[in-house]
């Protein structure tokens, strides 16, 4: 295990709690109907500015991977497709493991590729969860992606759920709407 220096932890534990700070900030704006004025800076900063939303990408990404193949699982249960304990067993699994196994689920031939675009990305972003819902560090330190890649990841993430949509007959090709989302112009 590596090691990070404690000035780059305080930055990487401040960028968390700011995250969170902000979005609590934005609730309390919206249930009270008052602005608020405060600001948050962190005695110790914050990652730069790239990082920091890099960061907060993936680890909204990784919980986005999760919902919707949790989703998804539901969804076969609703429809009698699986049952209540193998739709139970399959949300325990890793994210990856439980994107692999949906077409099966489904009683679908098709095998996920995970070494080529767009299910590579799933791959990608999943590659770092437990470093960021660990927080492990030097792991995320030495791991975290410079922007280009992460927005091709967030591209080919959006791609692979359509695909996803496809394979399980929830649709019969991908929508350029949805594709869309994936693409900043």
């Amino acid at each position: 295990m590596g090691k990070i220096s404690k000035p780059d932890r305080v930055k990487m534990w401040n960028t968390f709690f700011k995250l969170a700070w902000e979005e609590a900030k934005i609730v309390f704006e919206k249930d009270t109907s008052k602005s608020c004025g405060m600001t948050f800076k962190p005695a110790g900063g914050v990652l730069s500015d790239e990082d920091f939303h890099v960061l907060a990408t993936l680890t909204l990404c990784n919980l986005s991977i999760e919902a919707r193949a949790n989703h998804l699982i539901d969804e076969l249960l609703e429809k009698g497709i699986i049952s209540k304990d193998e739709a139970n067993a399959a949300q325990y699994l890793p994210p990856q493991n439980k994107w692999a196994l949906l077409p099966k689920l489904a009683g679908k031939r098709i095998k996920i590729d995970f070494s080529r675009p767009p299910h590579s990305a799933i791959s990608q972003i999943c590659a770092l969860r437990n470093d960021i819902m660990h927080v492990r560090y030097f792991n995320i330190k030495r791991k975290l992606p410079k922007p280009k890649p992460l927005l091709s990841h967030f591209k080919n993430f959006v791609i692979a759920m359509e695909d996803m949509n496809v394979i399980l007959g929830r649709i019969n090709k991908p929508r350029k709407a949805v594709l869309n989302i994936g693409s900043f112009k």
